[in-house]
């Protein structure tokens, strides 16, 4: 029940016995609200029915308290006595018949609106005169056929009392919701392998309830729309257990928040039991009337779930073949070089060291990739497993500072960044910092826009370490740091040999990993 009407009940029992005088045939009110002598002449006044003194507004000072309460209700209301004449106009009433009261106050209704003749309003009005039952219905307003009213209509006095109120706004948006399902149904009933659904929102989360729900919801779930419909928690109740509460506090943190609500979740289809994966998206969009629905898409994407597995599966074949052909080029660099070390040349030494220090460089990108799928990787992670061979001890990790945003690299440059470090740290460790107990390296990166796109700028800077000369020829690992960078990433590197330290700058487009 309506508030209001509660408190036009509550005021009921409170009116003047007078109204209990009357014949049993007048006494049919049937919750209807009393106005006690409306329409008749109070004591020490003069006229007839036809000019009630007590009628209107004004006319209302005997029962004051309960013209407030008509004045206040917010719905329009007026009375009609047993000749169909107006005995009482509220101001709500009168508003919305656009007509002042007074000069409607005693005249007959149906003079008024003649054009309500053979009208269904006007048989209802009809019949609860004549049954003296009470009756509730919505109907189009007769002084303004484009407005849709709900009315209440019941005895009172030898006439009949009327209270209505406009739902035109609401109508409104009903008929939209009802043609936007119509549409809906169209193209959602027959999907093949997603179910479309809306739900009416509440302020109460437990209060929404499902209005639509496409008939490919059997299909995808094995359980019949109407019952979706019916018992909401049919859906919910495919679900795996594991997902159930994370779903649920999703759905509470989407409705507090009007934010769309997006997960993955596996379920048991409902008619053959089989393990299947969806994702439902929702979003919540404002009707006209004020009204709030969340439009729902549920696809089944078990499909792509299983080749992201198979996918998965061969990426994890494709790694470990590469660290066993990894293994086996050292495999055969030891044996290769196994007779030629034997002369004890040392430059012979250091070339199967150097090589082998190389493939191990080349593995250690291959391990943070791997980790990653192969979709890119964090430029922290890929440094830190650079610096891993030469950070053993507390000691040395103190000589080596990373500073820097994090930020994901796509595979290509995880793989060059690992081999130039390598370089980088086998000539400190040989000719720089790392060569005596108090050099010290730094290594740091950024990101600088460009019109091209970003870039990422590293640079690496030892100090500490014995000064440093240009040397007189360019060795491997200089050529593959500046022309390897420049064939692969279409980058540069610069090399200064500062004598208080070793700097290189390296300047590659940035590239965002493929996801």
């Amino acid at each position: 029940m309506h508030p209001k009407r509660n408190v036009i009940m509550f005021h009921r029992m409170n009116v003047s016995r007078s109204a209990l005088t009357r014949p049993p045939d007048q006494q049919k009110l049937s919750g209807a609200l009393v106005i006690p002598n409306a329409g008749r002449p109070t004591q020490g006044t003069t006229g007839d029915a036809t000019q009630p003194a007590t009628a209107g507004p004004a006319g209302m000072n005997a029962h004051g308290g309960l013209a407030v309460i008509l004045e206040g209700i917010g719905d329009a209301f007026y009375s009609l006595d047993g000749e169909w004449r107006f005995t009482y106009i509220n101001r709500a009433a009168q508003d919305h018949f656009g007509v002042p009261a007074q000069s409607m106050l005693g005249r007959v209704i149906w003079d008024i609106f003649p054009h309500s003749e053979g009208t269904d309003l006007r048989r209802r009005y009809e019949d609860v005169f004549r049954t003296g039952l009470a009756a509730s219905f919505e109907s189009k307003a007769v002084s303004a056929p484009d407005r849709h009213l709900e009315f209440r209509v019941f005895p009172y006095d030898g006439g009949i009392a009327v209270s209505f109120r406009d739902w035109t706004e609401r109508r409104k948006a009903e008929e939209y919701l009802r043609e936007s399902q119509a549409q809906l149904s169209a193209l959602a009933d027959n999907l093949p392998l997603g179910m479309v659904y809306q739900m009416k929102d509440a302020d109460d989360f437990f209060d929404r309830r499902f209005i639509y729900v496409s008939a490919s919801c059997e299909r995808i779930n094995g359980i019949p729309a109407e019952r979706a419909i019916d018992d909401p928690a049919a859906l919910y109740d495919l679900l795996l257990p594991e997902f159930r509460e994370p779903v649920f506090q999703a759905q509470i943190e989407s409705h507090a928040t009007g934010r769309p609500f997006d997960m993955e979740v596996a379920i048991r289809h409902g008619a053959t039991g089989e393990l299947r994966w969806q994702r439902i998206v929702a979003t919540r969009r404002m009707l006209p009337g004020g009204d709030a629905v969340w439009d729902g898409l549920q696809i089944d994407i078990t499909d792509h779930k299983r080749a992201e597995d198979h996918l998965r599966l061969l990426v994890n074949e494709l790694n470990h073949r590469v660290k066993n052909t990894l293994a086996t080029v050292q495999s055969l660099a030891v044996q290769s070089f196994s007779r030629l070390a034997s002369h004890h040349d040392d430059e012979l030494r250091a070339a199967r060291g150097a090589f082998e220090a190389r493939l191990f460089a080349l593995a250690r990108g291959h391990d943070v990739l791997t980790r990653e799928n192969w979709e890119g990787a964090n430029l922290a992670d890929v440094l830190a497993e650079a610096c891993a061979p030469y950070t053993t001890g507390a000691a040395e990790r103190m000589r080596i500072e990373m500073e820097g945003s994090d930020l994901r690299i796509a595979p290509p440059m995880a793989l060059s960044l690992s081999m130039t470090l390598h370089e980088l740290f086998t000539n400190a460790l040989e000719y720089g910092a790392l060569s005596n107990s108090s050099g010290r390296i730094r290594l740091s990166w950024s990101t600088l826009a460009a019109p091209a796109g970003q870039r990422l700028i590293v640079r690496w800077e030892e100090r500490g370490g014995p000064p440093v000369s240009p040397p007189r020829r360019a060795g491997f690992g200089s050529r593959l740091i500046q022309k390897g960078l420049a064939r692969e990433l279409n980058g540069s590197a610069h090399i200064d040999y500062d004598p208080a330290g070793l700097i290189c700058t390296i300047d590659v487009p940035l590239q965002e990993p493929v996801s």
